[in-house]
């Protein structure tokens, strides 16, 4: 892969799928700073942590500014920070809707507001975020995750479209069931984690759920040059989930 000395900034890189994904980034020599709410492990990889809320425009704008001066500039940006609220339209909390919004998409928006002037400088890039195979899907029970991954979806295939020019690269990481507890709150739909283990076999097609380390393999190779003709993608891995519940649209 050829990411050695590539500048990355990659948010919500402390534990599942965000820590495999600075591993694998540092492991081929890419420079990255860490931003997360929570403590990192001491081992990750990252040349600096940071700690960020993304609820506040504020302390993404400075962690981006602070992750391209420790850098000398930024290559790429990942952004795997998110939330997973469920429910129906009638059963959801109104205050649950409005937080997946502003964490699962307006976040984001505020990011590449303030990273694609960096990437701009460093002559193109790639911006990639964490969306979900359910952003391409419906499902009975998930409105406010479904909604908001499908709206970040949307939303980077139209950063895609207007910043290709400037050779900045804007695709969507959207996982199947991988085994964290971000996926808690759906696991409970289920019964728990145990109980939801046992219908995995007639929810995946390949009979499991995704490990971490597939998905770090995976974000690799979408900040390396070896994707550099890819771009307002949705890059989904979900074991052929999608296969069974068809496209939302």
């Amino acid at each position: 892969m050829s990411l050695q000395g590539q500048r990355v900034l990659v948010i919500g890189g402390s534990s599942g799928m965000g820590e495999a994904g600075v591993r694998a980034l540092a492991a081929v020599g890419a420079r990255v700073v860490m931003a997360d709410r929570k403590e990192a492990p001491h081992d990750l990889g990252a040349e600096l942590v940071l700690t960020i809320d993304i609820a506040d425009d504020d302390q993404i704008g400075s962690v981006v500014a602070k992750a391209g001066e420790h850098l000398g500039g930024l290559d790429a940006v990942w952004n795997n920070a998110g939330i997973c609220h469920v429910g129906t339209v009638e059963s959801m909390e109104l205050q649950a809707f409005d937080l997946s919004f502003a964490l699962n998409v307006r976040a984001n928006a505020v990011l590449a507001r303030a990273a694609l002037p960096r990437l701009r400088e460093a002559g193109g890039g790639s911006l990639l975020f964490t969306a979900s195979a359910a952003s391409i899907m419906v499902a009975k029970g998930s409105l406010p995750y479904i909604v908001s991954k499908s709206a970040l979806l949307t939303m980077t295939r139209q950063l895609a479209l207007e910043y290709a020019g400037d050779n900045i690269r804007v695709n969507a990481l959207c996982p199947g069931w991988v085994d964290t507890p971000f996926n808690a709150p759906v696991w409970e739909m289920f019964g728990g984690r145990e109980s939801f283990l046992q219908k995995v076999p007639e929810l995946v097609p390949l009979h499991r759920m995704g490990t971490v380390g597939e998905f770090g393999a995976i974000v690799r190779f979408i900040l390396s040059e070896d994707a550099r003709f890819m771009t307002g993608q949705a890059v989904v891995v979900d074991g052929g989930e999608s296969l069974i519940k068809g496209p939302a649209r």
